[in-house]
């Protein structure tokens, strides 16, 4: 989590937010908790996807095949219908984002027994969600010169009018921003949610309320968010391959 501060509350003592061991690299202050569960979720994803790969089969599908199927085709039919046959290059990273972040949400989820969470959700860490909007933006602009010409690409700034390059300009912009602070500002709150419950509630009721908030978090929260995030990058690209604004 980033920053540091202190969450007052009546009748409890004040909770620590953001207070997790850190590590200097390359004169950087890394979160190595964070670090620790991205690559965990890469690995995964990878691992899920290799598993899966050498058990595909043309037949009778098994449960992890159905469920990779069922996303695909969900992710294929959403770039399909917003973009068309020339959106298909854009499933991989729609669905490799859907299921990263997914996965990300889910860490949160497991008990680890230690203060602070050995595996806290690292897309609660606004790093992470800056980096990754900054990838989906970057290609997008990219996408966008490569299909449509640089000329078409900067024309667009000034459409409908020139006078409206600047909201243009701050448009662009703030998406990277937007797409970045939604993900992260509904699972850090997650986060502040379970310490709430901890604080708040007597000994006897925490388990309930951990457990009861943690199963709305997981099937709810978690699998919306990567939907959203990967529903405004097939919308960016399709802004981008169609050349509209």
């Amino acid at each position: 989590m980033i920053g540091a501060g202190l969450l007052a509350t009546p009748g409890a003592s004040a909770i620590s937010i953001g207070n997790a061991p850190t590590i200097k690299l390359l004169g950087l202050t890394v979160n190595k908790y964070d670090v620790i569960s991205s690559l965990v979720a890469g690995v995964l994803v990878i691992g899920i996807g290799l598993l899966v790969r050498a058990r595909i089969t043309s037949g009778v599908p098994g449960r992890m095949q159905l469920a990779f199927e069922a996303i695909s085709n969900g992710v294929g039919n959403q770039v399909e219908s917003s973009i068309g046959a020339k959106g298909r290059r854009v499933v991989p990273l729609a669905m490799t984002l859907f299921l990263y972040i997914l996965f990300c949400n889910w860490l949160e989820m497991i008990p680890t027994g230690h203060s602070p969470q050995l595996l806290p959700a690292p897309t609660g860490d606004v790093n992470l969600t800056y980096a990754m909007a900054l990838t989906v933006i970057i290609l997008v602009h990219v996408t966008w010169i490569r299909t449509q010409g640089l000329g078409h690409y900067i024309g667009h700034y000034f459409r409908p009018y020139k006078v409206l390059f600047p909201i243009n300009l701050i448009e662009e912009i703030a998406k990277p921003l937007t797409l970045a602070l939604r993900l992260f500002g509904n699972i850090f709150s997650g986060g502040i949610m379970i310490l709430l419950i901890w604080a708040l509630l007597p000994w006897f009721g925490v388990p309930i309320g951990d457990l009861v908030w943690k199963a709305f978090d997981g099937l709810f929260v978690a699998p919306v968010q990567a939907f959203i995030f990967s529903l405004l990058t097939i919308l960016y690209f399709e802004t981008a391959m169609s050349g509209n604004h």
